[in-house]
């Protein structure tokens, strides 16, 4: 499942190498302007996640202040896929910032492998699934 900012969990039965797969090669490929819509509203916590592993990433940053200016009753925010690989680490893999890599290295001791996006992606899982 694609949320805005973030995946699902897979603690309940799924396997995050699957999740991976589907993530980084249905998911990844699709055009930019492809328009995402959440059916549940977990921004606000998948970008805090993003912005603990990746503290420097621009983009979450202000999508954490847009998201701030949304009332609790409005409706769910909607944004581009062009936007979700820049704010959602799970897109991040192919490609993750430093501070990204150094931070998932230090918190799982898995290195960025660029031959293996999904073994970073499946860390990234890990985490998420206890923070």
């Amino acid at each position: 499942t694609l949320f805005n900012a973030g995946v699902g969990n897979c603690y309940r039965g799924g396997e995050a190498a699957v999740l991976a797969k589907t993530v980084l090669e249905q998911f990844y490929p699709m055009e930019d302007e492809v328009l995402l819509y959440p059916g549940h509203d977990y921004w606000g916590t998948n970008l805090r996640f993003t912005l603990s592993l990746d503290p420097n990433n621009r983009a979450a940053i202000e999508a954490v202040k847009e998201y701030e200016t949304f009332a609790p009753d409005e409706e769910f925010p909607t944004n581009d896929l062009a936007l979700e690989k820049k704010i959602n680490v799970f897109f991040r893999c192919k490609d993750p910032s430093y501070d990204l890599q150094e931070k998932v290295f230090q918190k799982t001791g898995t290195r960025w492998n660029p031959n293996s996006p999904e073994g970073f992606f499946v860390s990234l899982r890990a985490l998420r699934d206890k923070w």
